[in-house]
Formats: C-alpha cells, sequence, structure tokens
C-alpha cells in the first residue's frame, strides 16, 4: 500500500492530544502529567512522568480486551494499521441509537463495497464535545454505537479495524458490549475516540500505529488520514 506525500495529498490528524482533564472511562485511571524534570528546578532536561489506562484518548483495543486468552495489542500485525480507510457518516443519529447494517449497506451502494482488511470508522459528531471541558459531560453520556447485527455484518466483510468518534464503538446504553464482544472475537481490532472524521471523504487511507505494549489490552495511538486532494481522490 502506497502512501505518497505530495501536493495532492492533506494529512489529517485522526488524534485527540492527550492533556490531564481529557475525557475517560468512568472506571479507568484519569490521564496525568506531572513534571519529573524541569529547568525551573535547576535540571539539565526536561521530563514528565505519565499515568494512564491503555484505553487513554484515541486507542486501539486488542481482542484481549474482551477476550480471556486474546491476542494483545503487541501481538497484532503491524500490517492491520495501514490501509483502506472507509469513513461511514451516521451525524443525523439520535442519542443512544445504534447504526444497523442497512446504513453500511447504504454507504456500500453509495460508496462502493467494503473489502477484506478495511478500517471503518463511523462518525458521529461526537468528537465535537471533547475539547470544552464544559462539554465533556455530554461526551461521556448517551453517545450512539454500533449494534450486534451491524457489528456482525463488519465480521462478514472481515474489516480489519473498526471504530467511531466516541467513548465506546458499544452505545452508551449497551452494557453488556455486543460490538466489542463480537468484533474482538473475530479478531476485528476496536477503535476508539477518534478526531476529525468529519473531514475525510467515503474511502481515503489510515496510517497508524499502537504503542508497543507487553500484554497491553490496547494502547493508545497516533491515527492519520492520507485524502487525495486533486482529481483521482481515493
Amino acid at each position: 500500500m502506497e502512501f505518497p506525500l505530495d501536493a495532492e495529498v492533506e494529512l489529517i490528524d485522526l488524534t485527540h492530544p492527550m492533556k490531564p482533564g481529557m475525557p475517560t472511562w468512568p472506571t479507568h485511571p484519569h490521564f496525568c502529567q506531572e513534571i519529573a524534570e524541569s529547568y525551573d528546578r535547576g535540571d539539565v532536561a526536561c521530563n514528565h512522568r505519565l499515568e494512564m489506562s491503555e484505553h487513554t484518548g484515541t486507542h486501539f483495543d486488542a481482542p484481549l480486551h474482551f477476550v480471556r486468552g486474546g491476542a494483545s495489542i503487541l501481538d497484532m500485525p503491524l500490517g492491520r494499521f495501514f490501509g483502506r480507510l472507509a469513513t461511514i457518516s451516521c451525524t443525523d443519529c439520535a442519542p443512544c441509537e445504534l447504526v444497523v447494517p442497512d446504513r453500511i449497506r447504504r454507504f456500500e451502494e453509495d460508496h462502493g463495497s467494503l473489502a477484506a482488511g478495511d478500517a471503518v470508522l463511523f462518525h458521529f459528531g461526537w468528537d465535537r464535545f471533547w475539547a470544552d471541558p464544559a462539554m465533556h459531560p455530554r461526551f461521556l453520556a448517551d453517545w450512539p454505537g454500533l449494534s450486534a447485527e451491524a457489528s456482525e455484518l463488519l465480521v462478514e466483510r472481515r474489516a480489519g479495524i473498526v471504530g467511531s468518534d466516541c467513548l465506546s464503538i458499544d452505545g452508551f446504553a449497551n452494557t453488556t458490549f455486543p460490538a466489542h464482544r463480537i468484533l474482538l472475537r473475530a479478531a476485528v481490532l476496536v477503535g476508539e475516540n477518534f478526531a476529525n472524521l468529519g473531514r475525510l471523504p467515503a474511502y481515503c487511507h489510515l496510517a497508524a500505529l499502537p504503542l508497543a505494549i507487553e500484554g497491553g489490552s490496547g494502547a493508545p495511538a497516533r491515527a492519520v488520514a492520507f485524502v487525495r486532494t486533486g482529481k483521482g481522490r481515493s
């Protein structure tokens, strides 16, 4: 897979910056960044101590996250994080609404079929609640997600990654996490808390790398979309 860097390709960062106060899953550690070495203290270098969950910020879930004995994030082939990216617009979804298979099929009718190995991201527009701390309560509640049936369809399509711009790929009301269980049992990676999905066309390309955490159930990642701006955009 080629990722040309020229005047006709725009790089779009799909990653939320990590900083104290950022939204986190209620049972996970909050992101903490503290000074370990400082010029002002007379140290020769600047250095920070970090504390966070494996699922902090923009991140990927490995099968181990919901599958006992499942593969860790370090077990995932690097090629899984590079390739074609489909972005399905779901900004018309109501709070807590679940995406059904027909929405995915309509996307394919309009833009072409999903292919094995594609990353498939759902743009709910939920990242608009991320940057402003006053909006964090909105981000942390009532988000939409994927239905079990839609997740099963994506397994049939042999997607490599499935994700969204919400705190979880499962909707807020889905406390049994069917989407996670269906996808991760099929070794489909889950991605969450993406940014800027509204700037992407139906198809472009993804490059992302999670931290190499041995035995990790997931890992924060830097994710970037390669979008052609000239003729032949794909």
